[in-house]
C-alpha cells in the first residue's frame, strides 16, 4: 500500500515539474488540438494506439454527403457550426492552490467566454430600448427563432428569399395587376361558416378541396340563390389554402370579369406560380359573348397548368348559351347550396347567441330569424341588435322586449328613463315654483301677494291706495270657496256609465298589462291559493260523483229486484212494494239536489159507518112511534126520489136495509 502511495507521489511531482518547465506555464495550450493523448480505453491499448488527437466530438453523426447535407444542417442549427478552436476548461498555473481556487477561476474563464460571445454576436446601440433588438425584434421572439430555426410565415405574398443550400432553384414572382391576390384576412372563414343541412354537401366537396388541392374536384363549380352564402364558401376555401400553401392564390369578383379583355401578359406566366383560381358570380359573364369565349381561355389555361379552379354561379352551366366557357365548366363537378329555411336560421341564431354571451329562448330565436327577411344576413343583423340593445341596459325578459326591439317601440323603462333625463334640474325647479306660487299667490285678486312686483315711485304726490276691508274678507271667502270646490271635484267618484262593462267582463278587452316586481311575490301567493283551491273542488266532485254513481247502481238492483217480486207478490206484498219504492224515490231526491222534495203521503181516511147492522137480541124500536122520515137525517145525502129517475150527483150510494128478526127459543126453554 505504501508503495503505490510512493509511486502517486513521484508521478504527481513529476507533472509538476513538467508543467513548470513548459514555456507557457500551462498544461494544455490553446493548440492542443493537434497533440495526442494517451489513449484511456483499454481497446486503443490493446490496438496498440500510443494516443489519440483532441479534437471535438459531435453530438450527430454527419452525412458528409454535400448534395444532401440534411444532418450537417441541424446540427450546425442547433451546435453551431463546426471549429477546431478548443479553450481549456481549467488552467493549472498554480498546482498548490486549493479546490476553491480551482472553481473560481473556471467560473472567471466561464464569465469572460460569455461576455465576448455577447460582444461579438450582438451589437446593441445606446438608444435602442432594453428586451429589444436593434431592428425591433423581442429578445425572446429572437431566442425561439434562433433555437428552433424557425421563422415565421407571412399571409401576404411578398419577396421571401431563403438562402438555404438544398433549395435547387428559386422561382422569381412575375407582378401582375390582374387577376388580383388574395390575401390573409378572418372575416370570412369556416371558423364562422355554419353547416346546416341546405349547405352540408357543398361543405364537404370545399373541405376536400382544401386537402387536395390541384388533385381532385377541378374545376368545382357552386350554385346557388343570392345570400346563400356562395362568397363567403369561395372566401373561406381560399383563406385555408392560403395556411397551406405558399404559391399564389388568384380572386376574381363578378364587377371584375371585363378586364379579362385587357390582359397583356400569357396566362402561362400568369398562373406559373399559382395554386388556385377562384371566381364569384361568373354567370354575370354570360351577357357578352366575348368575355365569356375570354374567360373560358384564361381557365382553360389554369387547367393545363394544374391550378385548382372553383367558381360560384347562381344558375347551371348545363343552361348557359354555348361558349368556351360552357363548354369547360359543363364537365365540371357541380354541387347546389339551396335556400336556408328557418330550422337551420334558428341553430344558426343560436350560436350566435351563445357566442355573444347572450341567453334567448326559443320563442325569443324564432321571433328573432322570422322578424324580417329570412335569411343568414338578417339574422346575423337582428342578434347584432339585440345585442345592442342589452348593452344600452334594455331587459330582455320574453318574447314582448324582443319584439319590441326589432319594431323599435320603447319599452316602459326606456320611457321612464327617457323622462327622466330630458328633464332637467332648472326645469323641475321652475315647475315647483310656478305650482306654488298658482296656489298660494294671486296677483290678480285683491289683496294678494306678488313675488316680483315694481316698488312705486315716491314723490310729493304720491298718495298711498286705499283699502276697503269688506271687499278683502269677500276676496278671501271667495279664494277660499275656489280651492275647496275644485278640491271637492277631484276627490268626487265620476258616475259609472250605463254603457260600462260589468266587472265580469272587464278581462276579455283589458290591455295586456305586466305586474310590475314588488307585487310578484303577492301574485304568486294568490295563484298558489287558487290553484289549491280549484283542486280541493275538484277532488270533492269526484268523491261525490263518485259515491252517486255508486248510489244508483245500488238503487238500480233494488229495483230490479222488486221487479221480480211484483209478478207474484200479493196484496200485502204489493203494499210492501210500493213501501219500497216510495223510500227509493226518497233516495233519488237526495242525490238529485235540483228536484223538489217529495210530498208527505197521506192516507185515506176509513168510514167507520156501518152498512148494515144486525142486533144481537130484539129491536126495541115501537114501529107505531117511528116512521120512515124519522130515520133520515136532514143532512142526509139520501135524496127522496119523486117523478123520474136520476142520478145522485155524488155518484152510486150504497143503503142498507133493516131487517126485523124474530124471537128465536132454545131447546132448554122449549
Amino acid at each position: 500500500m505504501n508503495s503505490r502511495r510512493a509511486k502517486l507521489l513521484s508521478a504527481i511531482k513529476s507533472a509538476e515539474s513538467h508543467v513548470k518547465s513548459s514555456p507557457s506555464g500551462n498544461l494544455i495550450s490553446n493548440n492542443s488540438n493537434t497533440d495526442k493523448q494517451p489513449p484511456k480505453s483499454k481497446l486503443a491499448k490493446l490496438t496498440g494506439k500510443s494516443g489519440v488527437s483532441n479534437n471535438r466530438k459531435s453530438l450527430l453523426s454527419r452525412v458528409g454527403v454535400k448534395s444532401r447535407p440534411t444532418f450537417d444542417l441541424i446540427a450546425d442549427g442547433v451546435l453551431g457550426s463546426q471549429s477546431h478552436d478548443y479553450r481549456p476548461k481549467l488552467k493549472f498555473d498554480n498546482i498548490q492552490s486549493d479546490v476553491s481556487s480551482i472553481v473560481a477561476e473556471r467560473i472567471k474563464n466561464l464569465r469572460e467566454r460569455t461576455l465576448n460571445k455577447i460582444s461579438s454576436d450582438t451589437n446593441i446601440s445606446e438608444d435602442s430600448f432594453y428586451g429589444f433588438e436593434s431592428d425591433g425584434t423581442p429578445i425572446w421572439s429572437s431566442v425561439v427563432n434562433g433555437a428552433r430555426a424557425i421563422e415565421a410565415k407571412s399571409h401576404h405574398v411578398g419577396d421571401e428569399t431563403h438562402d438555404v443550400t438544398h433549395h435547387h432553384s428559386v422561382h422569381i414572382p412575375i407582378i401582375v395587376n390582374w387577376p388580383k391576390e388574395l390575401g390573409y384576412t378572418s372575416h370570412n372563414t369556416f371558423k364562422n361558416w355554419c353547416v346546416v343541412a341546405e349547405n352540408k354537401r357543398a361543405t364537404q366537396l370545399a373541405e376536400q378541396v382544401v386537402d387536395f388541392t390541384q388533385q381532385s374536384l377541378n374545376p368545382l363549380i357552386i350554385i346557388g340563390d343570392s345570400g346563400v352564402g356562395k362568397s363567403h364558401l369561395l372566401h373561406a376555401i381560399g383563406q385555408s389554402v392560403i395556411l397551406r400553401n405558399d404559391q399564389s392564390i388568384f380572386f376574381v369578383r363578378g364587377d371584375e370579369l371585363s378586364m379579362v379583355l385587357a390582359q397583356e401578359q400569357s396566362w402561362t406566366d400568369v398562373f406559373s406560380n399559382s395554386s388556385l383560381l377562384l371566381i364569384d358570380d361568373i354567370d354575370l359573364s354570360l351577357e357578352s359573348d366575348e368575355i365569356s369565349n375570354a374567360l373560358g381561355a384564361m381557365i382553360d389555361s389554369a387547367l393545363n397548368m394544374n391550378v385548382h379552379v372553383v367558381v360560384s354561379s347562381k344558375s347551371s352551366p348545363d343552361s348557359w348559351p354555348a361558349s368556351k366557357l360552357w363548354d369547360l365548366l359543363r364537365s365540371g363537378v357541380k354541387t347546389i347550396i339551396n335556400p336556408v329555411g328557418a330550422g337551420s336560421l334558428l341553430l344558426y341564431a343560436r350560436r350566435l347567441a351563445m357566442q355573444k354571451s347572450i341567453v334567448l329562448s326559443d320563442e325569443q330565436l324564432a321571433l328573432i330569424v322570422t322578424s324580417g327577411n329570412v335569411g343568414w344576413r338578417s339574422t346575423k343583423n337582428a342578434i347584432d341588435k339585440v345585442e345592442a340593445a342589452l348593452i344600452s341596459g334594455v331587459q330582455v325578459i320574453d318574447s314582448i322586449d324582443v319584439y319590441k326591439i326589432m319594431n323599435d317601440i320603447q319599452t316602459d323603462d326606456e320611457e321612464t328613463v327617457t323622462e327622466l333625463q330630458t328633464e332637467s334640474v332648472e326645469d323641475i325647479a321652475n315647475r315647483l315654483i310656478s305650482s306654488v306660487v298658482d296656489v298660494v299667490y294671486s296677483d290678480r285678486e285683491l289683496g294678494g301677494i306678488e313675488i316680483n312686483t315694481t316698488l312705486p315711485e315716491l314723490s310729493d304726490d304720491y298718495q298711498p291706495p286705499e283699502l276697503d276691508i269688506k271687499s278683502l274678507d269677500n276676496s278671501n271667502t271667495n279664494f277660499v270657496q275656489s280651492h275647496i270646490d275644485s278640491t271637492l271635484d277631484d276627490l268626487t267618484p265620476e258616475a259609472p256609465s250605463v254603457i260600462d262593462v260589468n266587472d265580469r267582463d272587464k278581462h276579455l278587452i283589458a290591455k295586456m298589462s305586466r305586474i310590475i316586481d314588488k307585487d310578484h311575490s303577492i301574485a304568486a301567493d294568490i295563484l298558489t291559493d287558487l290553484d289549491m283551491g280549484i283542486d280541493d273542488k275538484l277532488t270533492k266532485s269526484n268523491d261525490s260523483m263518485s259515491n252517486d254513481a255508486k248510489l244508483l247502481v245500488d238503487l238500480e238492483s233494488k229495483l230490479l229486484s222488486l221487479a221480480e217480486k211484483t209478478s207474484n207478490a200479493s196484496i200485502e206484498g204489493l203494499i210492501g212494494i210500493a213501501d219500497e219504492l216510495r223510500a227509493l224515490e226518497h233516495e233519488l231526491v237526495a242525490i238529485d239536489t235540483e228536484r223538489a222534495e217529495l210530498p208527505e203521503f197521506i192516507e185515506d181516511e176509513h168510514d167507520d159507518r156501518l152498512d148494515s147492522y144486525v142486533p144481537d137480541s130484539n129491536w126495541n124500536v115501537d114501529s107505531s112511534q117511528v116512521s120512515i122520515d124519522d130515520l133520515i137525517d136532514n143532512d142526509s145525502t139520501i135524496t127522496p126520489i119523486q117523478g123520474t129517475l136520476t142520478p145522485h150527483p155524488e155518484g152510486v150510494i150504497r143503503t142498507s136495509i133493516v131487517t126485523p128478526v124474530g124471537t128465536v127459543l132454545s131447546e132448554e126453554e122449549e
